[in-house]
C-alpha cells in the first residue's frame, strides 16, 4: 500500500518525538497497492400506516443504511493490466453481517474478471424506472427494503452477492456485455457449492448487455438483462429476461423497463416507468411500478396485479450532505390487504 509521502513524514516524525531515541524505527508502507476509502451514512425516519410498516404501531421508526467501501488496486507496468479488490461493510445498527460484498478482479485489454461476494451483471447492469430516481432511488431505493415488500421491483431473478465468477466485456462503441456463474446464492461468502437448500438459486447463471451513448444533448442508457437458476427442494427452473431505457434531455430524464420472470414457477409479466429532472439544488422524480402474475405468499398462489407510485426527493445542504425523501402509494392486490402509503425522509452523507 503506498501512503502519501506527507502522511508518512508525519507519522516518523511523530515517533521520534515520541521515543526521543536517535534510532527509532521506520516507518514502511504496508504493501504495493493503493488504497482507497469511501462510503456513505445515511440515517431516517420511516413512516406510513401500520400494515405498511409489518403492523408496528404507531406506524413510524427510525433506520439507518451505513456503507464503508476500501478499494486496494494496482497496476503490472509490463501487462499493463489492473488488479485488485473491493470490500464493502455494512454498518447498520442490528446487521450482523458486517462484510456483505468482497471480491477480486482484473483487468486489461481483453475485459475484466471478478472473483468473490458480488452481485452480478443482470442486477449491476439493469435498467429501470429507479436508474434516474432522486432520493434513495425510489422503487428501488430505501423505500422497499424498510418495508419488506420486493413485489413492487420485479426483475429478473438474481443472485444477490452470492459467491460467483464475473466477467466483464472491454466497452466497444458503447457497448458492453457481461456473465457471471453463482453456484449456490446462500453460500453466504464462506464456500460456495451446491446443496439441496430451498432457500435461494443454484448454478444460477446471469447476463446482460448495456448501451451507453450520447446524440446532439440526448444521453443513452439501455440494458437486456437475463439469469436462470434452479430453485427449491426439486431444482425447479426459474428465468427471466428484461430491458429498459434511459433518455435524458435538457436535465430531465425518462426511463423505464419491461421484463418478464417464470419457467417452472410462478409466471410475471412486469413493467416501470419514471420521470426526474433537476430543479437547482434539487432534484425530483416520479416512478410507477406494476406487475401482473402469479404471486406466492405463505405457500398460497394468488393472482395479482401489485403497483406502487413513489415520489423522490433530493435537496443539497452542504457539500456532500443531501436531504431524501421517498414517498410512496401502493398496493400488493394480496387478499385482505389494502391500499396503504408510507415514506422516509433521512440526511444522507457521502465521503
Amino acid at each position: 500500500m503506498r501512503i502519501k509521502t506527507l502522511l508518512l513524514a508525519g507519522v516518523a516524525s511523530g515517533v521520534v518525538a515520541a521515543s526521543g531515541a536517535a534510532n527509532a524505527a521506520e516507518v514502511m508502507p504496508g504493501g504495493a497497492l493503493d488504497i482507497t476509502l469511501s462510503g456513505q451514512f445515511r440515517s431516517g425516519v420511516v413512516f406510513g400506516e401500520n400494515d405498511s410498516l409489518s403492523g408496528n404501531d404507531p406506524g413510524y421508526g427510525m433506520y439507518s443504511n451505513n456503507r464503508l467501501f476500501v478499494d486496494v488496486r494496482g497496476k503490472d507496468d509490463g501487462s499493463l493490466m489492473e488488479y485488485g479488490g473491493r470490500f464493502r461493510l455494512r454498518l447498520d445498527n442490528g446487521r450482523s453481517q458486517f462484510v456483505d460484498r468482497g471480491w477480486l478482479f482484473i483487468r486489461g485489454g481483453w475485459g475484466e474478471v471478478r472473483v468473490g461476494n458480488e452481485v452480478g451483471p443482470a442486477d449491476n447492469s439493469k435498467v429501470i424506472s429507479s436508474t434516474i430516481a432522486a432520493g434513495t432511488g425510489g422503487v428501488d431505493g430505501d423505500f422497499n427494503p424498510a418495508f419488506d415488500n420486493p413485489i413492487y421491483t420485479y426483475v429478473v431473478p438474481l443472485s444477490g452477492a452470492a459467491t460467483k465468477v464475473v466477467y466483464y466485456t472491454p466497452e466497444i462503441a458503447g457497448f458492453q456485455a457481461g456473465v457471471s456463474f453463482a453456484p449456490d446464492d446462500d453460500a453466504g461468502g464462506l464456500i460456495s457449492q451446491n446443496d439441496d437448500s430451498d432457500g435461494g438459486g443454484r448454478q444460477h447463471v446471469e447476463g446482460a448487455v448495456t448501451y451507453k451513448g450520447a446524440f446532439s444533448g440526448v444521453d443513452i442508457l439501455a440494458s437486456v438483462t437475463g439469469a436462470t437458476a434452479k430453485v427449491g427442494p426439486d431444482n425447479e427452473d426459474t428465468n427471466g429476461l428484461a430491458g429498459g431505457v434511459s433518455v435524458g434531455f435538457g436535465g430531465f430524464n425518462v426511463a423505464g423497463s419491461y421484463g418478464y420472470r417464470g419457467g417452472d414457477t410462478p409466471d410475471v409479466d412486469f413493467w416501470n416507468v419514471g420521470v426526474g429532472g433537476a430543479f437547482g439544488p434539487a432534484q425530483l422524480s416520479l416512478e410507477y411500478s406494476t406487475a401482473s402474475g402469479d404471486a406466492t405468499v405463505g405457500g398460497v398462489t394468488n393472482d395479482t396485479d401489485p403497483t406502487a407510485i413513489v415520489a423522490s426527493a433530493t435537496m443539497g445542504i452542504m457539500p456532500g450532505v443531501s436531504l431524501l425523501a421517498d414517498i410512496g402509494l401502493y398496493d400488493t392486490d394480496l387478499p385482505g390487504a389494502d391500499e396503504n402509503f408510507a415514506g422516509l425522509v433521512a440526511i444522507d452523507i457521502q465521503f
